[in-house]
């Protein structure tokens, strides 16, 4: 008995400016769709018993068309397969308002595809295998599922799938808004496996469950984090990762700017950029300890056209104003941050210190980015 265990596909997911020539997509959506092809691609040729995805199947709770059209089209192919699978719903596609209705309703109309997504414990009967399906739901529900458990004697193969971060063992969370946490008791050792979902991070939590991580790269935390799925024989208790071909993300060493005049900083950004493969990849730079001062000589045009092989450069710097580190950051060179340094050094302001409107500026502009993402 053999199940393919995937997660965080985040269908929908965009980010940045770049268009993909091939589609006119945003390309980081393209990433996302290619990398859930693979997935599919892979399923099909190795022909498991089952697949389990563990949450965020989408990236919102109200997705494009066009995202919901891609899952349809891709679950059909497993479908077509003889391949029955489980989806529980994740924090990212599950409505705050029970109200608000569910796009997994969506799939209730395919053969062989079974969504569990209204908050309640769920037992799917797959033969010989029985999958107890918690979906996200809020603190004391979430319990309340988990408690509701009772694992079938009948049964050859009992597994579990919930969608949480997981503590007490170590930390497996995401730092998200409304995402869910247990504590590792509630991880049942009398379940075969454990289908675990949300840490993005493919890692073994007790020996019968396993994040699968995610199928893409979503922040420059997953940088290093290989990205696949997991293959499960559940007689032989064995895992295999397989993993999948994904866009690289490089976060380059922090530059310390304390001690550096405009020349040392350029050298130093420039030896950073030299000694790295920009090509197609996403690409973080940092600056920290950068004085208001040294900030008016970095040369973005410069930057822009070393980073010009990169599928998107990201600048990210400390901003010091009297002894006080003001996070900050140049999503894309020469964009709004750069446009409000440049407008208020040519604007007048009497009884004011400009040095600190720069600061706080720099700091809305950042949370706003943050909050519009």
């Amino acid at each position: 008995m053999r199940i393919a265990h995937v997660s965080d596909t985040h269908i929908g997911y965009s980010a940045y400016s770049r268009v993909d020539e091939r589609t006119g997509l945003n390309q980081r959506e393209v990433d996302v769709f290619d990398a859930f092809t693979q997935f599919v691609d892979r399923v099909v040729d190795l022909k498991p018993d089952a697949v389990l995805h563990s949450g965020d199947l989408f990236d919102s709770v109200r997705p494009t068309n066009r995202a919901i059209s891609f899952v349809l089209d891709q679950l059909r192919r497993i479908a077509e397969a003889g391949i029955p699978t489980v989806v529980i719903a994740g924090n990212h596609s599950t409505p705050r308002l029970q109200e608000t209705g569910s796009v997994f309703r969506i799939l209730e109309h395919i053969d062989g595809i079974h969504p569990v997504y209204k908050g309640e414990y769920e037992r799917v009967d797959l033969g010989d295998l029985v999958v107890h399906a918690v979906p996200h739901s809020d603190g004391d529900n979430l319990s309340k599922n988990l408690q509701s458990i009772t694992p079938s004697r009948d049964a050859r193969f009992n597994v579990g799938m919930l969608h949480a971060g997981v503590i007490g063992l170590g930390v497996f969370r995401m730092n998200e808004f409304n995402e869910a946490l247990v504590q590792s008791s509630y991880l049942r050792k009398d379940l075969n496996y454990i289908a675990l979902g949300h840490y993005h991070g493919c890692c073994e939590v007790a020996p019968n469950a396993w994040y699968a991580g995610s199928t893409e790269r979503f922040s420059f935390a997953e940088a290093h984090q290989e990205k696949g799925f997991v293959l499960v024989d559940l007689e032989k208790r064995k895992r295999d990762f397989v993993p999948l071909r994904t866009r690289e993300m490089i976060d380059l060493v922090p530059i310390d700017a304390l001690r550096l005049d405009s020349l040392a900083l350029r050298a130093e950004i420039g030896a950073q950029i030299d000694s790295a493969d920009l090509e197609d990849r996403v690409v973080r730079m940092r600056i920290k300890n950068l004085t208001p001062s040294l900030y008016k000589t970095l040369d973005f045009n410069w930057m822009k056209q070393l980073t010009r092989a990169a599928m998107h450069f990201e600048l990210k710097y400390d901003l010091l104003q009297e002894g006080v580190s003001v996070q900050a950051t140049n999503t894309a060179l020469d964009s709004l941050d750069r446009e409000f340094v440049s407008f208020l050094e040519r604007c007048p302001v009497e009884n004011a210190n400009k040095d600190k409107i720069r600061a706080m500026g720099l700091g809305y502009l950042q949370r706003g980015m943050e909050e519009s993402d």
